[in-house]
This record gives structure tokens, C-alpha cells and sequence, in this order.
């Protein structure tokens, strides 16, 4: 598999040339007003895909189009450019968006949010491409959305159609995303075992287990008698009994002591606090995946960078389109 990413982690070089520099937002923060930032991006790297979006979308949706298709282009480019091992790893790599987009879409129709502003939240770079996400977004409700879901055939459509089921008893978004969770996760680890994954990338993968049970274990704070049921098995540094833990302290209490990735993560005072922390962990873990020039650690290092670069662009945007106050943009930005 060395062999397969050599020419693959050259391509993420050139790419990563590509980031916005590290200024770019600050710098963009301090100018006045949307135009501002809609000129800075056509004279950047978005420059091809911000001039395709304009003439199909308004100002503020150009942006959000733009930056998507951008990171959709450079995960085609990757998988062009890769072959065999390195191709199929990359490939579960990015499984990982499907996961995302589908929560994004049922918290939409949970919130009853209309469908263009569900689908500003995904990124269609994985199996399910833009126009699947859209119908889904679109439907009447997460019943519809799982039938559109089962047509396209994704792994992950019966897990989905258990799940609506049980949110039309009970309408418990958490229970339907620790379901799909448990479905994603289960299959994602079975099949970096199968091929089989470097260590590092199924070290990795156990600490995405963590971090989504921590996640989940904050969100139940005032509910832990049910905190057994949405424990996602597969982490490595987050055992059930702390877990159990965190889901009992009263909401203000500090988090215990946490060993391996999790422990810059002891001692966070509320759950913002601790999801910073906890980003950080595992941008810091991908980091030192990403030494290895000969691994798939650089890619999903590299990818990250471009995910959070995304996220803060259309922030940034919103918050120059609707006139957010700078302090409260930069502190949303930070946050990001």
C-alpha cells in the first residue's frame, strides 16, 4: 500500500498549497460587508467554482455552492488519482461525509427547515451525490426521506428505515443519530479491518467511537438512566463505565479525569468547552498520521483542513451577508 500513496500524498501536497492562507480570515473579518469577501474569493483558489455559481444561484447561496463543489472536486481528484489499496481506503475515508450528511438532513426535517437551507449544511463527497441529498432534504419527512435513501441503495438505508420507525413513535433525534451511528461505525471499522487499514487508521477510527460516545454522554447530562442504550461499542479510550459517568454529572460540573486521545479533554467546564478540546484531540491525531508520506494519514489530515476551511467560509459568509457584529463573527469562526 506504501507504493499506492506515494503519487496520491504528492497530489495532496500541491493541494494543500491551495488552503487560503492563514491571514485570509482574520483579514476578511476586518472588511466591510459580503462584497468584500465574494470579491476576495473570486481572486482565490474558489475562483473557478465561485464564477460557475453565480450564474446559477443568488450571492450568499453562489458562495455556499462554490465552496462545495470545490471540496467535492478535490475528493474526485483523489480518488482519480489514486488506484487498489490506496483507492479503496481513501474511498472509506470519505464514507465517513455520508454519515454526516444524513444527520444534517433528519436534524433538518426534525427542525422542519426547508430544503435549501438543510442542504447548505452537507458536503456530497461521498457515495450519496448532491441530487440523492436534495430529495432527501426535500421529502415530507424522515419516512420519505429514508424511501429516497432506500432507492439509491446505500448501506446504510435499512439502518435508516429502523430508525425513522422509531422516531415516529417517540421523536428522539438523538436516538435516530445514535442509530445511524452505531449502523456507520460497525461496518466502517469491519471493512478498515477487511482491507486491511494501516494501524494508524483504525486507531484513528476507534477514536471517532470515542469522541461520538463523549459527544452523546454530554447530550444526555440530566438523562442518565438511558445512557447504556445509545453507548456506541468499538473506542479504545472512553470505556462504558466512563461514559456512564459523564452522562451523570449535573450540567456545570467539570468532566473527570480522561486517559489516551480524550485526556486534554479532562476538567472542560461545559460542553463547548470540551467539543473545542476534543476537535483538537483528533486534528492533533491526524497530524501525526499525516508524518508518514507514505500512509493515508496525510490525505484525511489534509481533507480536515479542507472541511474546517469550508465550515469557516460559510460561516463568514452568513455572518457578512446578514451584518453579524465582528466580535461575535470571530468568536463563531474560532469555534468552527
Amino acid at each position: 500500500m506504501a507504493a499506492d500513496f506515494g503519487y496520491v500524498n504528492a497530489r495532496v501536497r500541491g493541494l494543500r498549497s491551495r488552503l487560503l492562507p492563514e491571514g485570509f480570515l482574520g483579514e476578511q473579518v476586518d472588511a466591510e460587508g459580503f462584497a468584500a469577501l465574494s470579491n476576495a474569493l473570486a481572486q482565490s483558489p474558489y475562483a473557478r467554482e465561485l464564477e460557475e455559481a453565480r450564474g446559477e444561484h443568488g450571492p450568499l447561496a453562489a458562495v455556499d455552492a462554490a465552496l462545495a463543489r470545490s471540496f467535492v472536486r478535490v475528493t474526485r481528484l483523489l480518488l482519480d488519482a489514486s488506484k487498489g489499496a490506496a483507492h479503496e481506503l481513501i474511498a472509506l475515508l470519505l464514507r465517513r461525509y455520508d454519515l454526516a450528511n444524513l444527520k444534517a438532513i433528519v436534524r433538518g426535517l426534525h427542525a422542519g427547515r426547508a430544503a435549501d437551507e438543510t442542504t447548505v449544511a452537507v458536503l456530497p463527497a461521498g457515495s450519496l451525490n448532491a441530487s440523492v441529498l436534495r430529495a432527501m432534504a426535500g421529502a415530507e419527512d424522515v419516512g420519505a426521506a429514508g424511501q429516497v435513501l432506500a432507492i439509491a441503495r446505500h448501506p446504510l438505508a435499512e439502518a435508516f428505515r429502523q430508525a425513522a420507525a422509531a422516531y415516529r413513535d417517540d421523536g428522539d433525534l438523538l436516538r435516530f443519530e445514535v442509530a445511524l451511528d452505531r449502523a456507520f461505525y460497525a461496518s466502517w471499522t469491519a471493512d478498515a479491518e477487511r482491507l486491511p487499514a494501516p494501524a494508524g487508521f483504525r486507531r484513528w477510527a476507534r477514536a471517532e467511537i470515542d469522541a461520538t460516545n463523549l459527544r452523546t454522554a454530554l447530550k444526555l447530562r440530566g438523562r442518565p438512566e438511558s445512557a447504556a442504550e445509545y453507548f456506541l461499542a468499538g473506542g479504545r479510550d472512553l470505556t462504558a463505565a466512563t461514559y456512564a459517568r459523564v452522562a451523570g454529572l449535573p450540567r456545570g460540573e467539570p468532566l473527570p479525569q480522561l486517559t489516551g486521545f480524550l485526556a486534554p479533554v479532562s476538567g472542560a467546564a461545559d460542553a463547548a468547552e470540551a467539543e473545542a478540546r476534543l476537535v483538537a484531540a483528533l486534528d492533533a491525531m491526524l497530524r501525526r498520521l499525516s508524518l508518514d508520506p507514505l500512509d493515508v494519514g496525510l490525505v484525511a489530515d489534509y481533507l480536515r483542513r479542507k472541511e474546517r476551511e469550508t465550515a469557516q467560509l460559510r460561516l463568514l459568509a452568513r455572518g457578512k451577508y446578514y451584518g453579524v457584529p465582528r466580535a461575535a463573527l470571530a468568536k463563531e469562526l474560532g469555534d468552527a
